[in-house]
């Protein structure tokens, strides 16, 4: 079956799509034909964007099959650094507030106070197998960065910390945005430029779209095309 890929509107000056239809997490089957389908779109990406593929997991998704024991596992390789994910499109991170843990339903699951990212800082060749090891469970995000990595982080560090306002929260090691398929359209394009300025490509595997989320700033329409997958145009306004 030839994947399908949907075109979503056109935010700023960044292509958005999705493979959508995928329940994280998966499993069998499902997640095999999954893991084939991803390795063969980040290699095509990494053909066409020589850049610093940066690789983050989101560490709540990994309790699934117990895979949070990869990262001591393979610590020596992935050299892992815990930080924030942050929305740019939602109120920022902050612990429960008294009334949140009153108003709590036994039951219930709470919001996460945070989103816990963890930053694998390990070469290529040290890093490799984690689309592999972790991927189908929702917890994976990569970013191709063009040249150093480090100023993008320093650029979306110097912005969230004007936007977080707990000290407990501006003072993780790193800062890191999340974009699911609604972000951009709730962000300035100010605001999206410095987040994903020097960003390539942007993947992540998007619970919250039910899908496999890219972003670009330029059309990947030709990726598609390469990969032989259909490729869905936005409906015209």
């Amino acid at each position: 079956m030839t994947p399908l890929i949907r075109q979503l509107p056109r935010e700023h000056q960044f292509y958005s799509y999705l493979l959508g239809g995928i329940m994280y997490p998966l499993k069998g089957d499902d997640r095999t034909i999954y893991l084939e389908l991803l390795a063969k779109l980040l290699a095509v990406l990494d053909a066409r964007f020589p850049c610093t593929r940066e690789t983050l997991l989101h560490f709540w998704m990994m309790h699934f099959d117990a895979a949070s024991k990869q990262l001591s596992k393979n610590g020596r390789d992935w050299q892992p650094l815990f930080g924030l994910g942050v929305w740019p499109h939602k109120p920022p991170p902050a612990v429960w507030t008294v009334d949140e843990f009153e108003a709590t339903v036994p039951g219930d699951f709470p919001r996460p106070p945070v989103v816990m990212l963890v930053r694998l800082k390990g070469p290529p060749a040290g890093v490799a197998n984690v689309p592999a090891l972790l991927g189908g469970r929702g917890a994976l995000l990569f970013a191709g960065i063009a040249g150093d990595s480090e100023p993008h982080y320093r650029a979306c560090e110097d912005y969230f910390q004007t936007f977080i306002h707990e000290p407990l929260q501006k003072a993780y090691p790193f800062h890191f945005p999340l974009f699911d398929g609604s972000t951009l359209q709730a962000t300035s394009a100010e605001v999206a430029g410095i987040l994903l300025g020097r960003v390539r490509y942007y993947l992540r595997e998007s619970a919250e779209d039910k899908g496999l989320l890219a972003i670009a700033p330029e059309p990947l329409d030709a990726v598609f095309r390469e990969l032989g997958w259909q490729l869905e145009q936005p409906a015209a306004l």
